[in-house]
């Protein structure tokens, strides 16, 4: 992957009294984020021993902020080429101009801010939920749903990994009716390793823990077409350097199509429109100084395919799923607006009898995802997956 700030790989570690990230917690996602130091750029004055007023390149990238231990200025640790190789200056941006240091202010926030629509964000995860492509068209009573993640992601010079479980539980609301509520709660983990140089500087590990809640109501309008109204819930504890503690609720609308015929296996149909607002209720420890107004409408539309395999797979009957899913997040600026998802997986029949619901499915699979940083030129979002459901 190439790596957000063009450091050269010389450079001196960076002091541990300045290794604090520099507090973002939900600050708008167009905040000034960094600092852009151009090609050519020069810093003048007296360093490293070298005669006064002497004038040195400085290395070109982008530099994004910290924090020192009980400072309220902010710095950037400035790679300085000297006649005997790198060296790092840990500058006050308020001495920028001073020392002659040609610069612009590069927005976009902190990539990693959990609410900033990173596929690993609070606001992104309550849209991703909130649509089904493993939608059970033929259900008939109550059912379970219980599932978990592993993900592996990296972005620019950061990576980390998060770790998911999930459980929806489906009641039919009156005999005869295939209307049904749906009840989901997830916990959600994430770990950003320790990366010198890093989004926040030195920063060590940074993690976050979420919990989401949501309720919405799965409404046929015909066999093969159904429409899900939802509400949800998710409050995050995170690192200052990742965001810091936040609310964020969400409200969606989601439609779910199948066309059969298609061979022997069929396609289905996914779309969501959706909205998403960071809130304060007191529930977090997120102080209200800290607390910005963040408003998102959100469209995510997918297709996928599954196919029953001839053959068996453990002596269970198995089918093969594909899908692609897009989603677009609009309004207040955010560093990841486009996100690509690509999944397949094999559903495994836990019962020998035939039958024509979801129940009784195991689902193992593999999920990538890419999204583009709209900010930072070389700091796009990669992420695998592994997933796996149970549906009884």
């Amino acid at each position: 992957m190439k790596r957000l700030i063009a450091f050269a790989a010389a450079a001196l570690a960076v002091p541990a009294a300045f290794s604090a990230p520099a507090a973002y917690a939900n600050s708008h996602c167009n905040y000034g984020g960094g600092y852009a130091i151009p090609t050519g750029a020069t810093i003048s004055g007296t360093f490293f021993g070298l005669p006064p007023g002497s004038t040195v390149p400085v290395q070109p990238g982008t530099y994004v902020p910290f924090l020192p231990a009980g400072s309220t200025v902010e710095r950037i640790n400035l790679i300085v080429v000297t006649p005997t190789g790198f060296s790092t200056i840990p500058l006050p941006v308020t001495q920028l101009t001073t020392f002659g240091v040609a610069f612009s202010v590069a927005h976009g926030g902190n990539p990693l801010q959990l609410t900033c629509g990173s596929p690993d964000s609070a606001n992104f995860k309550a849209i991703a939920d909130a649509l089904d492509m493993d939608f059970d068209f033929d259900v008939d009573g109550d059912s379970d749903t219980i599932g978990g993640a592993i993900t592996a992601w990296d972005m620019a010079n950061e990576n980390g990994q998060r770790f998911d479980l999930k459980y929806a539980k489906g009641l039919q609301l009156s005999e005869g009716s295939r209307t049904r509520l749906v009840l989901t709660g997830a916990a959600r983990y994430l770990t950003a390793s320790d990366s010198p140089g890093g989004i926040g500087g030195m920063h060590g590990d940074l993690s976050a823990l979420s919990i989401s809640l949501g309720a919405g109501v799965q409404v046929p309008v015909q066999k093969d077409w159904w429409l899900t109204p939802r509400v949800g819930y998710t409050a995050t504890s995170a690192s200052r350097g990742i965001g810091g503690d936040s609310e964020i609720m969400a409200a969606t609308l989601s439609s779910n199509v199948r066309f059969g015929g298609l061979g022997r296996g069929e396609f289905t149909m996914g779309n969501l429109v959706g909205y998403t607002q960071t809130i304060r209720t007191g529930i977090t420890r997120q102080d209200s100084n800290n607390y910005v107004k963040t408003q998102n409408f959100w469209f995510r539309n997918g297709l996928a395919y599954q196919v029953p395999l001839g053959g068996r797979m453990f002596g269970r009957q198995t089918s093969l799923r594909t899908s692609y899913v897009f989603t677009l997040g609009t309004k207040d600026t955010m560093a990841f607006e486009q996100v690509h998802e690509a999944a397949i997986s094999f559903g495994f029949r836990m019962r020998e009898t035939e039958q024509r619901t979801g129940s009784d499915l195991l689902r193992v699979g593999l999920l990538y995802t890419h999204a583009k940083n709209e900010y930072f030129k070389d700091a796009d979002y990669d992420s695998l997956t592994l997933t796996v459901g149970y549906r009884f």
